[in-house]
């Protein structure tokens, strides 16, 4: 008998340490995996943030990628073209260059997925002309992102710009509609602007940051030269 308890005890300390074992590894993987940088073309469908209950995923992300990396870029090569990099990695005004302007991406995708929304409510739509300048402009922005294959990179087609680079165009019109109505500039409902911040704050919205800190802004689209 007293050999069959010590067995069973032995089992059980066994049995403890099992399941001690698998919860820090589990614990372990989720800390490797939370820093890991996202690779894009593999995790389009995930939710960067939402905006009353409206998604955005990293696939309509995607162009806000690929315009800041571009913007950000040109800084780069004028502040060292021979090490474009470096710049990204600047650290201003308590925070670098690369968190900046992944931070200023996410607050242009929430304002004109907001400023969509109220479209979508005010009925809005493109005129022939509108539409025939969004697609110009779709063609343009298209042409540039597979001169360098970054579309590839994003994992994205041309479908996936049209339909942001439309969203934004209506996103536009309820801006212009919103700040005559509350006799405002359009410029004072910009993304950056405090007017359009007290403006957001009568609406739900989230970000989330486990997703938004690990996309590598600087490197996602961009190849740098050294």
């Amino acid at each position: 008998m007293k050999t069959f308890l010590q067995s069973v005890k032995k089992f059980r300390v066994l049995w403890i340490f099992a399941i001690l074992f698998t919860v820090l590894s589990l614990v372990a993987n989720y800390s490797r995996t939370s820093r890991e940088d996202i690779v894009y073309p593999d995790s389009l469908d995930l939710v960067l943030a939402t905006v009353e209950e409206e998604e955005i995923t990293l696939r309509e992300f995607a162009l806000y990628v690929a315009h800041q990396e571009n913007e950000v870029q040109q800084q780069a090569n004028v502040y060292d073209p021979d090490d474009t990099r470096k710049y990204w990695n600047v650290h201003t005004d308590g925070v670098y260059i690369s968190h900046a302007a992944r931070n200023e991406a996410m607050s242009m995708a929430i304002h004109d997925e907001l400023f969509y929304q109220i479209a979508m409510e005010l009925q809005l739509s493109l005129t022939e002309e509108e539409k025939q300048i969004l697609q110009n402009d779709v063609d343009d922005f298209w042409y540039d992102l597979t001169d360098d294959g970054k579309e590839e990179k994003l994992g994205i087609i041309k479908e996936d710009i049209y339909v942001g680079m439309e969203k934004i165009a209506l996103a536009q019109k309820a801006q212009y509609i919103c700040a005559a109505t509350d006799s405002v500039k359009y410029s004072d409902y910009d993304y950056h602007e405090e007017v359009f911040l007290d403006f957001l704050s009568d609406y739900e919205y989230n970000v989330n940051e486990h997703v938004l800190n690990r996309l590598d802004f600087g490197d996602i689209t961009l190849e740098h030269a050294y």
